[in-house]
């Protein structure tokens, strides 16, 4: 196949999954053709184009794809087409986006540039076509790119990279020592091992380390953003930690996913410190239970954290046997001598453990919980939750609403 014919092809095979457009520069960054719709194009190109003298003097020596950052947080792909030692074309694909991004921030960014209303619009009405794509895929893509250029195969650290941020204003401030980080990796230490061992009065280490630190040194974005980075800098420590500490990495990482997403939902510093709570909470919680339940069989332990897991999910006891390979009579058995509870029975307590959490830190609706824990209906819900609380779901929110 032609280089023609590969790049037509690698364009249907992405646009399968994501609607990323294509773009073919000549080597003097002549735009020669696009997929990109004629109103989005011109926004686009200029953002491409800010990045016009880094990427032709990239292209004298550079041999590899390379990942660019525009000034709008738009990342794109670049590579080169070559005849002998011509550069005949360039292959871009983008704009891309590898996380949510802020609206509010990328206006903010068009406001520091001198641009026409026009451009400006188009850029704004393109926000939304903008796909987002882990940054692991977008790898992908760029090494699949280059094949279809060039027939080389290549590996991830390979790829280069060009920000449009200058970092280098910023390198006096490593040969300096902040005298807030003396006494701080040992007293981490502390707190890290009390997650590892399921130690309840973890808390005494952690209030001890926040008397040396007030967290990540760096400019955020804003008090909101810095408690959040803070708070997912802990929840990776505690997910590592938990994990030393014998939990399943399966669990430990569902869990980090799920309270990553709800730090990054956090409207407020007070939402973001009640997460953390939790967060520490559940974690030395679990591991504790893994310690104390030494005597409980691989099988059942498997099946408590899939349960965990998959809290929100259709679980039946019939499903959960024949995942562990034993017959449902059978393993009903096994779970009750080793739980001390059927199989139904800690299903519904891990899901009213959840039900709690969410009617303490989140403003869901009673009838929203209740779906999303997958129960019938409201009444049912409200009903299971009193007999294991002892209160109605509201009157627990009442008591116990932290944010």
């Amino acid at each position: 196949m032609s280089i023609i014919e590969n790049l037509k092809l690698f364009q249907e095979l992405i646009c399968c999954s994501h609607n990323i457009y294509y773009w073919t520069y000549a080597s003097d960054l002549t735009l020669l053709h696009t997929s990109c719709p004629k109103e989005f194009a011109a926004g686009n190109n200029y953002s491409l184009l800010s990045q016009s003298a880094y990427l032709l003097n990239y292209a004298k020596t550079g041999h590899y794809p390379l990942i660019l950052d525009t000034f709008l947080n738009f990342l794109w792909i670049a590579d080169f087409e070559w005849d002998g030692n011509s550069l005949t074309h360039v292959h871009v694909i983008g704009p891309i986006f590898t996380g949510k991004n802020s609206y509010q921030q990328v206006k903010e960014s068009l406001n520091r540039h001198d641009l026409s209303v026009h451009i400006r619009m188009d850029v704004l009405r393109q926000l939304e076509e903008v796909p987002i794509v882990p940054l692991n895929l977008l790898y992908q893509y760029a090494i699949m790119l280059h094949y279809c250029i060039t027939g080389e195969k290549i590996a991830i650290d390979q790829l280069q990279h060009i920000t449009s941020t200058d970092n280098s204003k910023n390198t006096d401030n490593l040969s300096s020592k902040s005298d807030e980080h003396w006494g701080i990796w040992a007293s981490e230490q502390t707190f890290i091992q009390m997650i590892r061992d399921g130690n309840l009065h973890y808390k005494e280490a952690l209030n001890a380390s926040r008397t040396l630190s007030s967290g990540v040194k760096f400019d955020s974005g804003g008090p909101l953003r810095n408690a959040k980075n803070n708070a997912i800098v802990l929840l990776t420590l505690c997910s590592r930690a938990a994990i030393e500490g014998g939990l399943s990495p399966a669990v430990s990482y569902t869990m980090q996913d799920y309270y990553t997403q709800r730090i990054e939902d956090s409207g407020s510093i007070p939402e973001a410190s009640v997460l953390v709570e939790n967060i520490m909470e559940e974690y030395v919680q679990k591991v504790r239970q893994v310690r104390t339940n030494a005597n409980i069989s691989r099988a059942v332990l498997s099946c408590c954290d899939y349960i965990t897991m998959h809290i929100t999910e259709k679980l039946t006891t019939q499903f959960l046997a024949s995942r562990a390979g034993y017959t449902e009579y059978y393993f009903s058995r096994k779970f009750k001598q080793e739980m001390g509870s059927s199989i139904s029975k800690y299903i519904h307590q891990e899901r009213i453990k959840k039900a709690k959490i969410l009617l303490s830190t989140t403003n869901m609706s009673i009838i929203d919980i209740s779906n999303e824990l997958g129960f019938s209906s409201r009444s049912f819900f409200s009903d299971t939750f009193q007999k294991v609380t002892g209160e109605t779901p509201a009157g627990y929110r009442r008591k116990n609403m932290k944010i």
